[in-house]
C-alpha cells in the first residue's frame, strides 16, 4: 500500500491511506482539478465538509475508493494537510532547476 507522509508545524506525522496519495497526485497533476480544490479552501469547514459529503454520496456507486476518500476530506486537518502535500509539490514542480 503507498502512503504519503504529510508534515506540518502545526500537527503530527501521519500516514495517508493510498487513496489520498492518489487523490493528491491527480491534484498536482491536474491545473482544474488543483483549481476546484483550492476553490473549496474559500468554503466554511461546515460548507466543505458537505460538499465533499455530497461528492462521496455521488461516487458511492461509480468509484467506491474515491467516495471513501472524498469522506475523509471532510476532516479539516486531512483537508488542510493534503492541500499544504499539494501547495508544496506544486511550487516544487515550478522552481527552475
Amino acid at each position: 500500500m503507498a502512503y504519503l507522509l504529510l508534515v506540518t508545524s502545526e500537527m503530527p506525522q501521519w500516514e495517508i491511506p493510498e487513496g489520498l496519495v492518489r487523490f493528491a497526485h491527480a491534484l498536482v497533476e491536474s491545473d482544474n482539478f488543483r483549481s476546484w480544490f483550492y476553490r473549496l479552501e474559500t468554503l466554511s469547514e461546515r460548507d466543505r465538509g458537505a460538499a465533499f459529503l455530497d461528492m462521496a454520496r455521488h461516487i458511492a456507486d461509480e468509484d467506491r475508493d474515491l467516495a471513501v476518500t472524498a469522506f475523509k476530506l471532510r476532516d479539516p486537518e486531512i483537508y488542510e494537510a493534503v492541500l499544504a502535500a499539494v501547495r508544496a509539490r506544486v511550487d516544487e514542480a515550478s522552481r527552475p532547476t
